[in-house]
């Protein structure tokens, strides 16, 4: 699989900013308990969340709202702490160094040496330890307090929180309506990193509620302003995509980069080769 060349460009120039979701942390492996696990999906996250609700089936909750309006529920439920979950995420999260290195997709993200900056909306640490295990030193900012004090060769923005501040965490509907508001500390700092760069998003789907939010401020708030960064102002890879999404991501300015949904993995990784060449 090919890289397109303007990306190729960009990320040469030190413009490229990689945005990780859940299908990369869906990509590490490893054996818990005699059995097979892996880096939870959002679907996975939420069907928990039914689970603890006492829902049989999830999709019996699905009929009632969307994934966010479950998640405000279990909040609005359980005194407004999410705390069963993050818990959840917390034990669920603990693999061993061995499967974060043999993750292809983390393997060659941390090879992004001309990328200094990260983005993801993942809550967990894979990406941060697979750059620390490859010999990068990542700073890490999921709150106000940390951004400005890296002296680090990259830095991570953890932009929906991480597990080391659970009270941070956007995952229900209130909490994405709040950030809709672009007003929080986070917010002004991707909008100041988004000046003169391009975003890469990998691991992410269509109906993902945090790409929706991303799509937003790259049209509404960047893309066509005067002396901006030409062409598009984003990247997307996507499995087997079809003109459903090409024709909505091009409305958004987002470029489609396609890989068999077969193969997704190895075509990840040979695109980041292929931008990195």
């Amino acid at each position: 699989m090919s890289c397109p060349l303007e990306l190729k460009k960009l990320y040469r120039e030190g413009r490229v900013i990689p945005f990780v979701g859940a299908g990369v942390s869906m990509a590490v492996t490893w054996k818990k308990d005699g059995q097979s696990v892996r880096g939870p999906s959002w679907a996975e996250l939420v069907n928990q969340a039914t689970n603890i609700l006492g829902f049989s089936d999830p999709d019996i909750a699905r009929v009632r709202g969307t994934d966010l309006q479950i998640l405000e529920y279990f909040k609005l439920k359980h005194s407004g702490q999410i705390a069963k979950l993050t818990n959840w995420l917390t034990k669920l999260m603990d693999a061993p160094d061995d499967a974060i290195n043999q993750s292809i997709i983390h393997q060659e993200l941390v090879r992004l040496n001309g990328c200094s900056l990260f983005y993801t909306t993942n809550y967990d640490n894979f990406l941060e330890r697979a750059l620390e295990l490859h010999g990068r030193s990542p700073a890490v900012i999921a709150v106000e307090a940390q951004i400005g004090l890296s002296s680090q060769d990259c830095e991570i923005i953890k932009f929906h929180g991480d597990l080391d501040h659970p009270d941070k965490i956007v995952m229900t509907e209130s909490h994405y309506e709040q950030r809709l508001s672009l007003s929080t500390a986070m917010d002004y700092r991707l909008r100041a990193d988004l000046l003169g760069r391009v975003v890469l998003f990998v691991g992410y789907s269509f109906r993902d509620p945090n790409v929706s939010y991303l799509f937003r401020l790259f049209t509404n708030e960047f893309f066509g302003k005067p002396g901006g960064v030409s062409g598009n102002r984003g990247y997307i890879i996507v499995p087997d995509p079809s003109d459903f999404e090409f024709q909505l991501f091009q409305e958004r300015q987002i470029t489609v980069i396609p890989v068999r949904g077969s193969k997704k993995e190895s075509e990840i990784v040979s695109i980041l080769q292929d931008m990195r060449s």
